[in-house]
């Protein structure tokens, strides 16, 4: 039942916020990159709002079971080094730093790295014990992932 709860209302209820960050941060990198300006923008009055209060809301999920504490361990670590990753890069943008974006370039793989490694261990969590998955597969970054 902790894993039930765990996927379909922990983190389903705050699953929008991080998809709202996420899409933002797609809408100014990769293919959708346009100006340094508006990255640093969209950073600071969209991403970083959004994913720090996705983070917070995250960090507040107890779950009860040790398996899935684990599990959810790996999924804050993840959006830690994203958060950390976003706020790097935006700081770096500010004061035009190449070197500084490109550590938090970094950063933020490791933060997709780790979130997808959460997600294909929740997938298994859940096909272990019969659990309906209900959290959407999003796209990252333009990854398809």
């Amino acid at each position: 039942m902790d894993l039930v709860k765990y996927v379909n209302q922990d983190i389903l209820d705050i699953a929008q916020l991080e998809q709202k960050a996420l899409e933002s941060y797609a809408s100014v990198t990769g293919k959708n990159y346009t100006t340094n300006e508006m990255a640093y923008k969209t950073l600071k009055d969209d991403v970083i709002p959004h994913y720090r209060q996705f983070v917070d809301l995250l960090r507040d999920i107890n779950p009860k079971t040790q398996e899935v504490r684990e599990l959810h361990g790996i999924y804050i670590r993840g959006t830690e080094y994203l958060y950390k990753g976003f706020r790097e890069k935006m700081f770096g943008l500010e004061i035009r730093d190449v070197y500084l974006v490109r550590a938090a370039n970094s950063q933020i793989e490791k933060g997709r790295v780790e979130t997808d490694r959460w997600r294909k261990e929740l997938a298994e969590l859940c096909r272990n014990y019969g659990v309906a998955e209900k959290v959407e597969k999003k796209k990252w970054w333009g990854f398809g992932k």
